[in-house]
């Protein structure tokens, strides 16, 4: 019976994530449609009851997980949710499981509830202390994945971390994500692109951060990836980091040292989106035929530090400098995407000639 349980329990799980795997799209953009067929099919009800019935730590997080795609940036069903018997504190809990699968697992549904959404963020505080020496262990480990997944996870849960400053953490998650999108392995440069991706449109003064520790360059590098996966997550992250306008110049210069960047990045624009802003300032650089330095945009550079305090003291000042507890675009997730300081809207990929 025990191989029949652990047969139930990987198709448990396996069902489990493709209704999130359904829910949510590239970058953490809610799959509206998706996620109203979903609720309407009473999974959220299920999900919950699941949470409550089994003994299972990794069927609970990542039912906790379904239930937070599911809920993304969608009020009809985060009101279907609020009806339930759901709160946070027995997900904090399995936070601090020794099984390592089970903690990320809690973080990545923490993560997902608490992203662009300052009442959520409010409501995991009142369920429970979110440590941030739990998260160290993840962020000092030897797998990359784990480096990535928790990197991604103490800049969006920071705010709500206990143990050090919010701004000290937010710095040492986008150390490691540029740091790993400079992997030997593919599938680390993609997971650490598609986070960037995500991150790339929640609070204005991680964008700035990114350009700082130089990852816009490494992006950009990136789509020239012998990898279609890699070059499709550098592609997404290149495209939403545009709204940034120093991250824009960056694009800019490159593409003007070399045409085909840019045609490299929509190739590769499967869904993502970029902003008008830089397609329209492109196009009038196409148009006149300027030069690279006639334009009045010089190359910037931007280097991380070899001496990691150094660095890490330069990313602290810059998050001090931005406004950052403010979301890009209000508290959750809407299809008017715009940076704060500034007021150009985005453009869908497929929307592009090319």
């Amino acid at each position: 019976s025990s191989g029949i349980n652990a047969e139930y329990g990987r198709v448990l799980l396996a069902v489990i994530g493709t209704l999130a795997a359904l829910s949510i799209g590239l970058a953490h953009t809610p799959v509206k449609l998706n996620q109203t067929a979903i609720a309407n099919g009473g999974a959220i009800k299920s999900l919950v009851q699941l949470m409550g019935s089994t003994d299972n730590a990794l069927v609970k997080v990542q039912s906790a997980y379904a239930i937070a795609c599911i809920t993304l940036a969608h009020t009809d069903n985060q009101k279907i949710l609020g009806k339930e018997k759901f709160g946070f504190n027995e997900l904090i809990e399995l936070l601090y499981c020794a099984d390592r699968a089970v903690s990320l697992g809690a973080g990545r549904a923490l993560t997902t509830f608490a992203y662009n959404n300052i009442p959520t963020q409010k409501d995991i505080v009142k369920g429970g202390d979110i440590q941030y020496e739990q998260f160290i262990r993840f962020l000092d480990s030897d797998d990359e994945h784990e480096q990535g997944n928790a990197a991604f996870q103490v800049i969006i849960l920071a705010r709500v971390m206990t143990g050090e400053d919010h701004v000290v953490i937010m710095a040492r998650g986008i150390e490691t994500l540029h740091a790993l999108l400079h992997s030997e392995s593919e599938l680390i440069e993609e997971l650490a692109a598609n986070n960037i991706a995500s991150l790339a449109h929640t609070r204005a003064g991680i964008p700035a951060a990114l350009v700082t520790v130089g990852a816009m360059e490494r992006l950009i590098s990136l789509l020239t990836s012998p990898a279609e996966l890699v070059r499709s997550s550098a592609a997404t992250a290149v495209g939403y980091m545009t709204f940034n306008r120093g991250a824009m110049r960056i694009l800019l210069t490159a593409c003007r040292r070399n045409p085909e960047t840019y045609q490299l990045l929509f190739a590769n624009l499967s869904g993502g989106k970029i902003s008008d802003t830089f397609v329209r300032e492109w196009e009038y650089c196409l148009t006149v035929g300027l030069p690279s330095q006639s334009t009045g945009l010089v190359p910037i550079d931007h280097q991380v530090m070899p001496d990691h305090a150094a660095s890490q003291s330069t990313l602290i000042n810059q998050f001090k400098t931005t406004t950052i507890d403010t979301p890009t675009y209000g508290t959750t997730i809407t299809e008017e995407l715009m940076d704060v300081a500034s007021t150009h809207r985005y453009t869908s990929a497929s929307s592009v000639a090319q």
